[in-house]
């Protein structure tokens, strides 16, 4: 379809350069109309704040926070923006953690908190969802009806933000990540226009949303599938550091050939603070009650000879709902800290996860003196099965392709609670996550994706997308937003380049 969504008529304003820590150059006029023109909920100055999940996030002072009630609201604020060149954020469900990603430093925060309306149709089996929701709202909505969504692992996780970066699910194995079963956006545009966008219309745009992140606008509702889903097994499991490198060859086995019942599985490597030590955890979701190992083989490689089997240390099993097992993930991902996420894609194989796992320990060892440290790994599976449904509705942004599977993606969290550590741990993300890409390089086992929803502030993300998808990414929002708006006015978080 052509890219015909710029209208040459409306009113074009000079945008004017600046830096986010100047704020707006001229507040008062800026101020005064958003006072008198915008018919929404505005705070000012310290009542403009918002405790946000990061302290990055929270520690950030707005000079208004506009609480939005529906597209018309964020066409005006945007309207005002143009006008006076000020630089504005959209704040969904605030868990990005890094500064300015969804809250405005000296400028606009607009907030879609109160768009949290979810509507269902049952004959379709989709549901309209507000663009302020958080996932823990939809599993709340769909869980007493026995359904769910391929929403994220985290109940606090805000819905637009984690699909227009892709979005890993627990049900990903079955239905694909959460981009993957939008069927409709509505968008409010750089000139303050409202489209929407599905595989039958806009379908460029539509395309772009599902991966390309904030760059085309601001998604004000949208509609995703949903599927009947009963409460599923949760299970973990904590093996001794010693079998290491047996915990990842049932990881490999598990995402080359994933058994029809589970329907995820994550594997964490981590520093526990209290006891001192390295631990390594498994969890699985799975719709039947899963038949789990109460042994693993003592790799040849270890000092351990003359013993052949690791019993596992600790295991839990519940049977829960979507919303409860959100929550459990939540308690792994506590507020109130200084965080950065980071994230690599490398090849299914032990071998590598072996030597990431090295150097992760190596490296921990330089910051385990840190005050309120918290930092671990995730092995994330994306198996074949999963990649190809993200061919459906004409495919996502994303450039992962079938051939390129299995994969596996490991994402870094890491929170610490003084500031004065930031530049330390700052550090510390950059040699870990070159390290790691540079020892999977090396064993040619590394992959170009980087997981946008837990990337690290400075990375390139849409250099992952490969060229074609990102000249196409930039083609649409040339197309959608000629003058650079969300470009120039809005700077956080990733953009196209």
């Amino acid at each position: 379809m052509a890219m015909a969504f710029a209208n040459e008529n409306w009113n074009r304003h000079p945008l004017t350069a600046f830096s986010p820590s100047e704020g707006c150059a001229a507040w008062e006029p800026v101020d005064e109309e958003v006072s008198v023109t915008i018919d929404a909920p505005v705070y000012h100055d310290n009542a403009a704040k918002l405790e946000l999940w990061s302290l990055f996030q929270a520690q950030t002072s707005p000079k208004c926070t506009v609480r939005s009630r529906g597209a018309g609201d964020v066409a005006s604020v945007l309207a005002v923006a143009r006008e006076h060149g000020c630089h504005f954020a959209i704040l969904g469900g605030g868990t990005s953690p890094f500064k300015g990603a969804s809250n405005a430093e000296g400028g606009i925060t607009i907030d879609m908190g109160l768009l949290k309306n979810i509507e269902l149709d049952p004959d379709s089996m989709e549901i309209a969802v507000g663009g302020g929701s958080l996932w823990a709202d939809v599993y709340r909505f769909l869980d007493p009806r026995n359904l769910s969504a391929t929403g994220t692992r985290n109940s606090l996780t805000g819905v637009v933000g984690s699909i227009i970066g892709g979005g890993i699910s627990f049900f990903s194995q079955n239905h694909g990540w959460a981009c993957d079963n939008v069927k409709q956006f509505e968008v409010v545009l750089a000139n303050s226009s409202v489209v929407h966008a599905s595989e039958n219309e806009n379908t460029d745009l539509f395309w772009a949303l599902r991966g390309g992140g904030n760059n085309f606008g601001v998604v004000t509702s949208l509609t995703l599938e949903v599927f009947h889903q009963s409460p599923s097994y949760y299970t973990f499991q904590r093996w001794s550091m010693d079998i290491l490198e047996s915990v990842f060859d049932r990881f490999e086995a598990l995402t080359l050939q994933m058994p029809p019942e589970i329907e995820m599985v994550a594997t964490t490597l981590g520093w526990h603070v209290h006891t001192n030590q390295f631990v390594i955890t498994e969890r699985l979701i799975a719709s039947e009650k899963p038949a789990l190992p109460r042994t693993l083989p003592v790799p040849s490689s270890t000092q351990l000879k003359e013993i052949v089997e690791s019993h596992v240390l600790d295991e839990r099993i519940y049977q829960d709902t979507t919303l409860a097992m959100s929550e459990k993930m939540d308690r792994m991902n506590a507020a109130g800290f200084f965080n950065y996420f980071g994230s690599v894609t490398v090849k299914n194989n032990v071998k590598v996860f072996m030597a990431i796992a090295d150097i992760f320990r190596d490296e921990v060892s330089s910051i385990k003196d840190t005050f309120g440290l918290q930092i671990y790994i995730v092995y994330n599976p994306l198996t074949v099965s999963t990649i190809e449904k993200m061919s459906r509705r004409g495919g996502n942004a994303l450039g992962i392709r079938p051939g390129d599977g299995p994969l596996t993606i490991v994402n870094i969290n890491l929170h610490w609670s003084d500031d004065g550590d930031t530049e330390r741990m700052r550090s510390f993300m950059r040699r870990l996550r070159h390290r790691i890409r540079h020892v999977a390089a090396s064993m040619d086992m590394l992959h170009p994706y980087l997981f946008q929803n837990h990337a690290f502030e400075e990375d390139d993300i849409f250099a992952g997308y490969g060229g074609e998808n990102r000249d196409r990414l930039l083609r649409v929002r040339d197309a959608v937003d000629p003058d650079g708006v969300f470009a120039r006015l809005q700077p956080g978080y990733y953009k196209l380049r």
